[in-house]
């Protein structure tokens, strides 16, 4: 994790394999937007702030997933009286993160494999819901940009020319690795993505990916968009023979040449293989029968 670096007005971020963004509101203040993995992207975020001589008084969670959450509990208990903020949905997640590894687990109780700190992070409550296209706390102004699709209900912040994108879309390098690009549901990202390509603010900060000048941005909206049409190409092409969800994952890893380190990485790539094949049946591409057996 970097030191705290400047973008436009009172923007900036602290760069790392999870951006985090900081509002410095110039009277003492700071709000985060999102706060990573885990206590030391939290502990990160202080020492920034510390040296920046500002007390967190909010935190914007864009949406509930771990890398993304995982600072809060360490943050609330170093500000007391810290504000969280979230979506609705997104917010009963962020109080109650046990509910992600459940519902990787079709419903049932996760085994211990998936309760780790990349899939569950600790709960905090949320103080305050964000709904609407604009947003105060702690006396800044906010736009909010409805961007679901990667999680149910994510947003975007934009403030003094920056939008902060949260994983609305993904730099070159973290495309690359994926393959295939992690989505709650394939539609909402899709128009997530024609969404931000039509905003006008000069900097866009995804949460994994280098910053990008408004100049640049196109070309990663393009780069996005290829690589999850291409992803339900691929899950489209492993119906060539009907199969039920791991049998179409089999095929889908394979294509992709992708190795799992875990199990919680696996029950994530099954979870957007999922995603393709309800957007393939809903395009009326693929059906799906009883015994969850997937075909054409």
């Amino acid at each position: 994790m970097t030191n705290l670096q400047h973008i436009s007005g009172r923007a900036h971020y602290l760069a790392g394999a999870n951006n985090l963004g900081i509002i410095l509101s110039g009277d003492g203040s700071a709000i985060a937007v999102d706060t990573g993995i885990d206590k030391d992207t939290g502990r990160a975020i202080r020492k920034a702030l510390d040296e920046a001589g500002a007390t967190l008084r909010a935190i914007i969670s864009t949406h509930h997933h771990a890398d993304h959450i995982g600072g809060n509990d360490y943050l609330v208990r170093a500000y007391p009286g810290v504000t969280v903020c979230a979506p609705p949905i997104e917010a009963a997640l962020i109080a109650h993160p046990e509910l992600e590894p459940i519902y990787l687990s079709m419903g049932a109780a996760p085994v211990p494999a998936l309760k780790t700190k990349w899939l569950m992070a600790k709960g905090v409550p949320v103080n305050q819901i964000i709904t609407g296209p604009s947003f105060e706390i702690a006396g800044v102004s906010f736009d909010i940009l409805a961007l679901p699709g990667h999680s149910i209900n994510q947003i975007g912040v934009s403030i003094d020319g920056v939008c902060f994108a949260a994983d609305g879309f993904f730099g070159p390098a973290t495309l690359g690795k994926h393959g295939i690009p992690y989505a709650h549901e394939i539609g909402g990202q899709l128009a997530s993505l024609r969404h931000l390509a039509t905003r006008d603010e000069a900097f866009f900060l995804p949460g994994h990916g280098a910053l990008t000048p408004h100049a640049e941005l196109a070309d990663a909206i393009a780069a996005n968009t290829a690589a999850v049409e291409r992803a339900s190409q691929i899950v489209l092409a492993a119906l060539a023979e009907p199969g039920n969800l791991l049998d179409i994952a089999a095929r889908v890893q394979h294509a992709f040449e992708l190795s799992f380190p875990g199990l919680p990485q696996y029950a994530i790539f099954l979870s957007v293989v999922s995603a393709h094949l309800a957007w393939l049946e809903a395009h009326q591409l693929a059906s799906v029968e009883v015994g969850m057996l997937w075909k054409r």
